[in-house]
């Protein structure tokens, strides 16, 4: 994993709270974002009365039904939501602190599993007993 693709939890969880599943979208955990996105629906379709969702048609409508959600609703919706988003917060956390490979003993950062006998990054010469594993 190079510097620049370091997955932030925070952002996976702001993510799944706008949206669930989104989060685990930015985190490339597709089956996971599947199923958060299913369990939305799913506590739609159990706890909002149809009534509510007949005349919907915009986001503007959809944003004036929702004050009207039975209580239920809110706390299904909002606890499906909320691990949602803890559940991104934790995957991105766990993989983030999981590098592989070889760093270079000079800068730090991560060596491509290349047969270099120097770093990419700063141009030092690598050793290969120097360079760190993880």
């Amino acid at each position: 994993m190079s510097e620049g693709s370091h997955k932030r939890p925070w952002l996976a969880a702001f993510l799944s709270i706008a949206f669930p599943g989104l989060g685990h979208v930015y985190l490339h955990a597709w089956m996971r974002a599947l199923l958060w996105f299913w369990m939305v629906v799913l506590s739609a379709v159990l706890f909002v009365p149809e009534d509510l969702v007949e005349g919907v048609t915009s986001i503007g409508d959809a944003m004036a039904v929702s004050a009207d959600l039975p209580f239920e609703a809110q706390i299904a919706l909002f606890v499906v939501i909320a691990f949602s988003a803890a559940d991104a917060y934790w995957q991105a956390d766990r993989t983030a602190g999981h590098e592989t490979g070889r760093r270079c003993p000079n800068c730090g950062r991560e060596v491509d599993e290349l047969d270099l006998e120097f770093c990419h990054w700063c141009t030092e010469p690598l050793a290969g007993d120097d360079a760190t594993s993880r």
